[in-house]
């Protein structure tokens, strides 16, 4: 037990007991395809049938309309380098990609990632070596990070929005790491 779980969304197993809104997707998908903002139970069951089954996830919707990319280089658990896209969108409830990007921007630390959200990272990532890309956002309600995914791969912010001599100090980087 890392004792992490209040860093990812909170998992309602029943519509009566979701705090709204939530975000409802299925229990397979990709690029945000059948996930839908919901409001009421009745809008959960409308959707997903009488009763949530495991095709169905239903769990807590961060608002907000930043939305932060970071992507890690890791040696055996050790960061050795960052590089966090944060994107502002035209809503504050969204699923991507259906919502309107306004700008994006490279962030730095200490203001994103903080030392806190690397640590919660670097937790994550103990013995890993390679790439691993964070989406998450920040709850407004207390300030913490909520991560909504974590790949172990580069991530289409590193391969498209990062800026080149910072993506490419980062990839050269990895040509530096021991083999096994």
């Amino acid at each position: 037990e890392l004792g992490l779980s209040q860093h990812f969304p909170q998992r309602f197993l029943a519509a009566e007991e979701a705090t709204y809104p939530c975000i409802l997707k299925p229990g397979a998908g990709e690029f945000g395809s059948g996930v839908e903002i919901v409001h009421s139970p009745q809008e959960v069951r409308r959707i997903s049938g009488e009763v949530l089954s495991s095709r169905w996830l239903l769990q807590e919707m961060v608002t907000g309309c930043y939305e932060y990319s970071t992507s890690l280089l890791v040696c055996e658990g050790e960061i050795l380098e960052v590089a966090c896209m944060r994107y502002e969108y035209d809503a504050d409830e969204y699923v991507w990609p259906r919502v309107t990007e306004l700008g994006k921007e490279l962030r730095g630390p200490p203001e994103e990632p903080t030392e806190e959200q690397l640590d919660v990272m670097r937790r994550l990532v103990r013995g890993y070596s390679g790439f691993i890309n964070f989406n998450y956002k920040i709850r407004p309600s207390d300030g913490e990070m909520c991560i909504m995914e974590a790949n172990a791969r580069i991530g289409a912010d590193l391969a498209c929005d990062v800026p080149r001599p910072h993506a490419r100090r980062m990839l050269q980087a990895l040509d530096h790491l021991p083999t096994k």
